[in-house]
């Protein structure tokens, strides 16, 4: 059990000097485990925010905390909500609600009604615990806490300028309802998650090159392909290519050709882009 919120002010620190992770990540590859038990955990979830693997990374380290079932984080927007991350330890059903409810049944929740968009990403994150002090929907309730056999959600919410988060945590039947001394251990870790949320929904909003592309950007082409490409990404002609390189404006097109194809893009368009992301 993670229990050294000295640890915790630590991560806070490091987090609100490096919002995006960038230091922390490289530090936490050289920590001692046995130094750093009590934040440990979290070091996944900063090395994964902005990807897919964040919600596994937020999953296991809350185990450190409390049990659950399943956790979900749910972007609410003034017209729509989005999903930006989501781990379960049963395999679809919480995956199946989640979508139903970004479909639009977000707006039944008591808590989304509570909190609306602030417009003020400096209100103080909260915590809200859904049993037994809200009054549901019947239907709503009925399909996204009877059937799939949960019983209790406490919530984390982040407010920002232009969303609401909501890091959600779940229990099934089994596990029974959030106790009180489990809602003062995720209390204490509110201003922590509250940061991972904001440094992980801020990430996935920044374009980036996909994976694929970068390895094969990287890996499948030849030298001199990678350097036509980057030339004719950044703006340049043909003829001012050849030239640079030595080479015919034909052998330069016929470069380019090779490099679109492995790189499995087809426009002018999408390769500025790309040169533009790469830098």
């Amino acid at each position: 059990m993670i229990d050294d919120l000295r640890s915790v002010d630590y991560l806070l620190m490091v987090l609100e000097r490096d919002p995006y992770g960038i230091v922390f990540k490289a530090m936490s590859n050289l920590m001692n485990p046995r130094d750093c038990a009590g934040i440990l955990p979290f070091t996944h979830c900063v090395r994964s925010a902005g990807t897919e693997d964040f919600g596994i990374g937020l999953i296991g380290a809350l185990e450190g905390l409390v049990e659950i079932d399943h956790c979900a984080l749910v972007n609410v927007k003034p017209r729509h909500a989005e999903m930006a991350a989501f781990a379960s330890r049963r395999r679809g059903v919480g995956a199946r609600l989640t979508e139903a409810y970004i479909g639009g049944c977000y707006r039944e929740d008591p808590l989304v009604r509570e909190f609306s968009v602030s417009g003020d990403a400096s209100c103080t994150p909260a915590m809200r615990s859904l049993m037994p002090a809200y009054t549901f929907n019947e239907a709503y309730f009925e399909r996204f806490f009877v059937e799939p056999g949960l019983v209790d959600k406490l919530s984390i919410v982040v407010p920002d300028v232009e969303h609401t988060s909501y890091l959600s945590l779940y229990r099934s039947k089994e596990m029974g309802c959030f106790t009180d001394q489990d809602k003062a251990r995720i209390w204490a870790f509110t201003e922590l998650l509250a940061s991972l949320v904001s440094i992980h929904t801020r990430l996935c909003a920044t374009p980036r090159v996909p994976r694929e592309v970068s390895v094969k950007w990287h890996t499948a082409l030849s030298e001199r392909e990678r350097c036509v490409a980057k030339l004719l990404g950044s703006g340049e002609t043909a003829k001012t290519v050849g030239a640079m390189l030595e080479l015919s404006p034909a052998s330069v097109v016929t470069y380019k050709q090779r490099a679109l194809a492995k790189l499995g893009i087809a426009t002018q368009r999408e390769l500025v882009a790309l040169t533009a992301l790469l830098g």
